[in-house]
């Protein structure tokens, strides 16, 4: 297993997603039940946080059924669900319990007679080859539980969209049906197929759609990723460029982040060095996502080979590589690959399906930057090499590296303003969707950084006698911030069809009220971000 959940002293971050699952999880004790559907992609975190939940929670008045759905027989399913079910409500009644099937059985036979008969049966329908009723019957094990002992239970399910492999017919119309009338079991289903999961909740299990509170599980943000690079890094030097590089590299994901800083680490020590610089970090990357032992080149080849369909995964791979290299749209995919629209249209839409893709507006995009950056940057890098044997390889992709590095040094160098108008000049009418609002992003045909009260300039584009106002603050943005914008705007004169506020640090809340008022559009460091990737430009890191 690449990697294994972080549970205890070693978590780290999202205090937010475990307050609410503290929350649903105390009014479940109440009587009001509240189940929670996680999403977010592989490795951001998902089963870290549910299992660190599970770790520190007061576990008093209900029992924890944590089941982890891989593709499997519905027989192993089963029995793990079963055993976790024993396991746990035995142990809560003061048992003395191992993980041993038959003797978990054999206590629960006596202490929970009614729920272990249900157990029973599930495995009776099961060798009759009814693996449909073994499965309601399955499902339904926790609300005997309840009625026999008192005891609720929380269930989880991790990677939920998985049980469409366990050789059911119509697995989540039949989960839907139990979890509608099972109103004493809280359910906590996870999955790194954004759109799949999306799909299941609003379309399979409809009829609960509002039983269903969907949280995005994203990567780290850039203030909770620096402050763990600078826990790791105590005792060195380095510079606030290289730890926006490492953040803007990994873009914050937990697993990348964290295996990048612990190289860096150990390589300044085996040095030695208390500096850390461009020369270490390019070595850890080479070792970690070059290298063919890797951990990071390790899991990003076998994720790709494990989740593409071996007929389809040629094709698959170059629209997949297209879109890394900058061809992220349908129109530049068909042109890039030579390919017609309605074959690209049908693999854009299944690599959607598979969530290795997400689509806005007209744009595609690989959510997980680092496999993005590992497919053009290494697997198509070294399929593209001419010259083979001896070759250093390494040393040309520690230069590539370095030059990476250079790059965004160079870009971080100019000011946030500037950035911003090289991003307005690359519109050109596209349509896409920013917390849920639809924008339409005109071709400007005039973009100007201009000066006014406020230290921060207003950026300014126009387009057919219509025109923009930007300001762009790399800090919190608070209510003044919004008054002073109005007052500078009205000093600039003209009519402003969008005002916007980048707000790369946050915005509080009085600051988004004031501006919601005003019709002032904010977008957040995330939003704004996610533009300059659709026009192939570097993210920008706020520290």
């Amino acid at each position: 297993m690449f990697s294994e959940p972080v549970i205890g002293e070693k978590f780290f971050g999202r205090e937010e997603v475990l307050e609410l699952l503290n929350k649903r999880v105390l009014a479940l004790k109440d009587g009001y039940r509240q189940n929670i559907a996680l999403t977010g992609q592989s490795l951001s975190g998902k089963s870290s946080i549910i299992l660190h939940f599970l770790h520190i929670v007061n576990s008093e008045g209900f029992i924890p059924v944590y089941v982890e759905v891989i593709k499997e027989p519905f027989r192993t399913f089963a029995n793990k669900f079963i055993a976790t079910v024993f396991y746990n409500s035995l142990k809560k009644m003061g048992e003395a319990v191992e993980a041993d099937m038959q003797r978990l059985t054999e206590i629960a036979q006596k202490r929970i007679p009614k729920t272990s008969q249900i157990a029973k049966q599930v495995n009776a329908f099961i060798d009759k080859g009814d693996p449909e009723e073994a499965y309601m019957a399955l499902l339904g094990l926790t609300s005997v539980l309840k009625e026999e002992a008192g005891l609720s239970c929380v269930v989880i399910l991790d990677e939920f969209d998985n049980l469409e492999h366990l050789g059911i017919k119509n697995p989540f119309l039949s989960f839907g049906k139990v979890i509608m009338v099972q109103k004493d079991t809280m359910y906590i289903v996870s999955s790194s197929r954004n759109e799949a999961i999306k799909k299941i909740i609003s379309e399979k299990l409809s009829l609960l759609f509002g039983n269903f509170e969907v949280v995005k599980v994203a990567n780290f943000d850039t203030r909770t990723a620096a402050r763990l690079i600078d826990i790791k890094f105590s005792g060195f030097d380095t510079s606030v460029f290289l730890k926006k590089f490492l953040v803007m590299f990994t873009d914050g994901n937990p697993f990348y982040l964290s295996k990048l800083i612990s190289r860096v680490r150990e390589i300044a020590i085996e040095k030695p060095s208390t500096c850390i610089d461009e020369e270490i970090v390019a070595r850890a990357i080479l070792d970690l996502v070059y290298h063919a032992n890797g951990v990071i080149h390790q899991y990003l080849m076998t994720f790709m080979l494990s989740i593409l369909d071996t007929k389809t995964r040629d094709g698959h791979l170059s629209i997949l590589t297209a879109i890394a290299e900058g061809y992220n749209t349908q129109s530049k995919i068909a042109r890039g690959l030579k390919s017609k629209h309605g074959d690209i249209s049908k693999s854009l839409a299944r690599l959607v399906e598979l969530g290795l893709l997400s689509k806005n507006g007209i744009f595609y995009e690989i959510e997980d930057a680092m496999f993005s950056f590992w497919l053009k940057s290494v697997y198509q890098r070294r399929k593209d090499l001419l010259v083979d044997g001896t070759f250093d390889k390494m040393e040309f992709f520690r230069k590539d590296i370095l030059a990476s590095i250079s790059a965004y040094e160079k870009e971080c160098a100019k000011p946030a303003p500037q950035r911003i108008a090289e991003l307005f000049n690359l519109f050109s009418n596209e349509l896409v969707s920013i917390d849920s609002k639809h924008i339409r992003l005109p071709h400007f045909t005039k973009v100007e950084i201009k000066a006014s009260n406020d230290p921060i300039p207003m950026i300014m584009a126009s387009f057919r006698g219509n025109s923009w106002a930007a300001r762009i603050y790399e800090r919190a943005v608070n209510e003044n911030d919004v008054i002073v914008y109005i007052k500078d705007l009205k000093m600039l004169g003209g009519k402003v069809s969008n005002k916007l506020l980048l707000a790369m640090g946050g915005i509080d809340e009085n600051a988004k009220l004031i501006a919601k008022e005003l019709k002032i559009t904010v977008l957040d460091g995330p939003a704004v971000n996610k533009l300059l990737t659709f026009y192939g430009m570097k993210r920008m890191i706020v520290l």
